[in-house]
């Protein structure tokens, strides 16, 4: 079943890493959909948020992971120089680091990153 990745597609880093996901996705068969935040089918799920929380949205086959959890898991299927970040950061320690670090780069993301016009969902 093909996973579904909502991202923030007036971000930056946002747009790089959807960029980095599909790749990888590509790489090890796995079929993924994408789509901004932005997009009516992400805003009718309530996935965008008015104060710009949530950046990153994966929907699996059986469940929708939010922001750091959803790029650790995206992060399995990277190539093996990077899967080992994703199965480190299931120990509790570790997660909450990766949940901290992920909070704080999403807060200062369009400064650090910068700004990209975000397609129109349908161009």
């Amino acid at each position: 079943m093909a996973w579904t990745l909502y991202y923030d597609g007036g971000c930056n880093l946002c747009h790089a890493s959807k960029l980095r996901a599909e790749a990888w996705a590509a790489r090890a068969g796995q079929p993924l959909v994408v789509a901004v935040l932005q997009s009516p089918a992400a805003i009718a799920k309530g996935y965008l948020e008015a104060d710009g929380a949530t950046q990153m949205v994966l929907e699996t086959e059986d469940e929708v992971l939010y922001a750091a959890d959803a790029w650790l898991r995206l992060m399995e299927i990277a190539p093996w120089t990077l899967r080992w970040i994703a199965f480190v950061c299931r120990v509790a320690p570790l997660r909450r680091l990766a949940k901290r670090l992920y909070f704080v780069v999403a807060r200062y993301r369009y400064r650090w990153f910068g700004t990209r016009a975000c397609p129109r969902p349908g161009d």
